[in-house]
């Protein structure tokens, strides 16, 4: 789909009433925009990507579209899945601001890591896409990139600002690397 951007030069009032032009264009959003779930970023190109809770029909066929096929859920409602049939919805529940258990992180790394094998990407999001979702990235990051859970939260934040909002899922992070790494791991 080709997006137009139109440039518009932005006019203000000064304090005689007279209006101007600021000679700054002011760039107007695409239509398409409007698709793309709130706060979406790829954490690995094409193969894992994070979001907020994806509430209209629109974003989830707008996932489809750029090639994920598995969208796993960690809240407790789930999104308008049924608008695009062809994208598999797994459903992980975690109360927000709590960390997911060692089960569910090990689960949602094997989902990620067996589509990854089969060329299908995996979406992942909570909420707003911070908190839960970031702890299973940097829990994610442990295991596949064999760093410390302090390293691994670094990452996330450094890629998506704002990720793991709480001392508990911190924690997490951290035990779930010491787990690793007392099994030879990491």
């Amino acid at each position: 789909m080709a997006v137009r951007l139109c440039r518009h030069y932005q006019r203000v009032r000064n304090s005689c009433g007279s209006s101007y032009s600021t000679g700054l264009p002011v760039l107007v959003r695409p239509v398409n925009m409007a698709e793309r779930p709130s706060s979406f970023s790829w954490v690995v190109q094409g193969k894992l990507c994070a979001l907020a809770f994806p509430h209209r029909a629109e974003n989830i066929r707008w996932l489809y579209k750029e090639g994920v096929r598995h969208l796993i859920s960690l809240t407790y409602r789930l999104p308008p899945v049924d608008s695009c049939p062809k994208l598999n919805s797994i459903h992980m529940k975690i109360e927000d601001f709590t960390p997911p258990t060692i089960e569910q992180v090990d689960r949602f790394i094997h989902i990620v890591e067996s589509n990854s094998r089969i060329g299908e990407a995996v979406a992942v999001h909570c909420q707003w896409g911070r908190g839960r979702t970031g702890t299973m990235i940097a829990c994610y990051f442990v295991k596949t990139r064999k760093i410390s859970g302090q390293e691994a939260i670094e990452e996330i934040r450094r890629i998506r600002p704002g990720s793991i909002e709480t001392y508990d899922q911190e924690k997490m992070v951290i035990q779930y690397y010491q787990q690793l790494k007392s099994r030879g791991e990491v």
